[in-house]
């Protein structure tokens, strides 16, 4: 499935001000970024359930666009927003901008081949001593 405009404006919540090519421009790098950056199953022979899946790209390529996008906004705002709304416009984008792009890293964190490792781990589920 590939990644549009309208699931980015979408998870935007539709903003005013944001332009189709660019959002088009902004899908176009970074599918070629994340899919450059996946690592590959058969290389490492990794299992299928550690393996990079189309779904995971594309909620890579979704934030990633997004906090593109984001910025973009955030530079343009006074172009569609008038100069009394500015300033809380501005703090509610750069607040989103923050928080996407954390989810954009961590997206491209559980795909993307990272120090030579084959697979992303957050936090182990339990911890168990061990005693010889």
């Amino acid at each position: 499935m590939a990644v549009t405009t309208t699931q980015i404006r979408d998870l935007l919540n539709r903003p005013r001000g944001l332009n189709d090519a660019t959002i088009t421009e902004y899908l176009t790098i970074r599918t070629n970024l994340v899919d450059k950056m996946a690592r590959s199953a058969t290389l490492y022979e990794i299992g299928t359930g550690n393996e990079v899946t189309s779904a995971l790209k594309d909620d890579a390529v979704k934030f990633l666009t997004a906090v593109d996008c984001l910025r973009v906004m955030v530079d343009t705002i006074p172009s569609y927003v008038p100069e009394n709304k500015q300033r809380q416009q501005d703090i509610r984008l750069r607040t989103q901008l923050s928080s996407m792009e954390k989810q954009a890293q961590e997206s491209l964190d559980l795909i993307a081949e990272a120090g030579g490792t084959a697979f992303y781990i957050t936090k182990t589920q339990s911890r168990q001593d061990y005693e010889p």
